[in-house]
């Protein structure tokens, strides 16, 4: 799972920014449709949101990590 995440950022990294916006605009598009089935599937308001903050730390942190000054 860590490596598809990993694979991911090295992705967006080695991307354009020509291609990244509409490669940032299909993840959105991803997550909105797994909220969608999550809400669907009986996953309360509150598992979603505590899953939302989940998913946003780890790509703010996953972020800081590929623009880390060395």
């Amino acid at each position: 799972m860590f490596a598809i995440i990993g694979g991911l950022a090295d992705a967006y990294n080695a991307i354009a920014w020509e291609d990244a916006i509409p490669f940032t605009l299909i993840l959105i598009g991803l997550y909105w449709v797994k909220v969608k089935i999550d809400t669907r599937a009986g996953i309360g308001k509150k598992k979603s949101r505590e899953l939302k903050k989940i998913i946003v730390d780890a790509i703010v942190e996953g972020h800081r990590q590929a623009h880390k000054k060395d």
